[in-house]
């Protein structure tokens, strides 16, 4: 019992108590004056006025005025300005809310910023995922979407937030999955195309939104689409490398078979039928002899040799080796390359291929009659450039963005007729790449065409 009146006279402020205690006394004194007849009115007048002016002033400075401002204060708090402190140092009641509006203020002011720095963060890490992020509650409404959805979809994230799904994605396989993962509150897997503003595949995973209470579904988009266009590729190179080798098979097949059946005995026969055997199995063995090569490059395998390489000497070994073939033809070689050419740093070999590829194709491709120019020279920004030029047929516009492509020929009835694989460009553009250097082509229809190499110059 004891122990409860001490912490109950302890909770008390006994100065403002002992204020107000003591204006008791002076409105009781003032009383019994007026009472005993020992002064008239106009002498109790005169008496407690002084006494009424202070305890007004009282009143203003120890009440009105701080409630005021503290009044002041929670309505800034209110409108969500929180730097506001309250300048009120007594000891009394109004003095302690005072202070515990201020450390609210203060409280509030820590939460929010640290809610912010969360809110950053999120928003950072959505920003700058590869993935597209769309979060929808349980009424379909949009929570959040991140910029790989927006550009996507071709949406904007702010004007979608708080809207329908269904009015903001216009894709309805994509709003079907939705409905359904929303129904069914399951994980659920789809495969979308998007055809604007370029067509791409997305991998999508549903999953139901936790912890919210009302439900949900959050959707992760995937880009698939050069996973898509590898598996393409992958099936187009398998279907042209048995194209490719089930030509010439079932051609010697054909061929033996005939002297099996007796045209062994005919001796210009069997010669004539035994070139072209030897043809095919040629073409096979070079088709095989680039895919190994190819595949070499491609994996990192064989990694070039680097030491100083001089162009002229590349080009007169180049030349040597298609001499005969451009004679037969009276197809004129001709270098432009001058003597004071820099001298490079790469893998001769590869280099060599390179300007052997190119060049043979050339002369492929070239009228009889016709010249394949070498020339090159600086090329500005610490790069040289060799370019290989011939009037020959010329490669349409359509196919230009795709001849560096694994066995993709123009003229495929042609390519066959002069031993072409299709992978000639496909392996100069993998050595350029190993080499930092890049190649450009330049073609007209019945004009002819140029492939112009550049590759960085040695450095000092």
């Amino acid at each position: 019992m004891f122990k409860r009146f001490r912490e109950f006279a302890g909770s008390i402020s006994w100065r403002p108590l002992a204020g107000y205690f003591l204006m008791l006394f002076v409105f009781y004194a003032a009383v019994e004056f007026f009472a005993g007849d020992r002064v008239n009115a106009w002498a109790v007048v005169l008496v407690a006025l002084p006494f009424a002016i202070a305890l007004a002033w009282i009143l203003l400075k120890r009440i009105l005025e701080p409630l005021a401002e503290i009044s002041e204060a929670a309505r800034e708090m209110a409108l969500g300005y929180l730097d506001r402190e309250i300048r009120i140092y007594h000891d009394d009641e109004l003095g302690v809310l005072a202070r515990n509006i201020n450390l609210l203020g203060r409280k509030l002011r820590q939460t929010i910023y640290e809610i912010t720095e969360e809110k950053d963060r999120m928003g950072a890490v959505l920003n700058s995922m590869a993935d597209g992020v769309i979060a929808v509650d349980g009424d379909g409404r949009v929570l959040l979407v991140n910029p790989v959805v927006e550009k996507a979809l071709n949406i904007s994230g702010e004007q979608c937030r708080g809207k329908d799904i269904v009015g903001v994605i216009r894709h309805l396989d994509f709003e079907n999955s939705f409905q359904t993962a929303l129904k069914n509150q399951e994980d659920l897997t789809r495969e979308i195309q998007v055809l604007t503003p370029d067509p791409r595949y997305y991998r999508v995973h549903f999953t139901p939104l936790k912890g919210t209470g009302r439900g949900g579904v959050v959707a992760l988009l995937r880009d698939i689409t050069e996973r898509r266009q590898l598996d393409q590729m992958r099936a187009e190179f398998i279907a042209n490398v048995s194209h490719e080798l089930r030509t010439p098979l079932t051609s010697i097949r054909g061929f033996l078979e005939t002297l099996l059946d007796g045209a062994v005995e005919d001796r210009e026969t069997a010669l004539r039928f035994l070139k072209i055997i030897d043809a095919e199995t040629g073409r096979m063995t070079g088709l095989i002899g680039d895919l190994f090569s190819l595949s070499n490059i491609e994996s990192g395998r064989v990694a070039p040799v680097m030491e100083e390489i001089k162009m002229a000497g590349i080009i007169d070994k180049v030349f040597a080796i298609f001499s005969h073939a451009a004679g037969e033809r009276d197809i004129k070689l001709i270098s432009g390359i001058p003597p004071d050419f820099p001298v490079l740093t790469g893998d001769t070999g590869m280099i060599t291929r390179v300007l052997i590829n190119l060049v043979d194709n050339a002369i492929k491709y070239s009228h009889d009659g016709g010249e394949v120019t070498l020339s090159g020279g600086p090329a500005g920004g610490g790069e040289i450039f060799v370019r290989v030029s011939d009037r020959g047929i010329g490669i349409p516009e359509e196919s230009l963005s795709r001849i560096f492509e694994r066995l993709y020929r123009v003229d495929k009835a042609r390519s066959r007729e002069y031993g072409g694989s299709g992978l000639g460009l496909a392996i100069v553009k993998h050595i350029l790449e190993a080499h930092h250097g890049r190649i450009e082509v330049s073609s007209r229809p019945g004009l002819g065409s140029t492939f112009t190499v550049y590759l960085p110059v040695k450095q000092i």
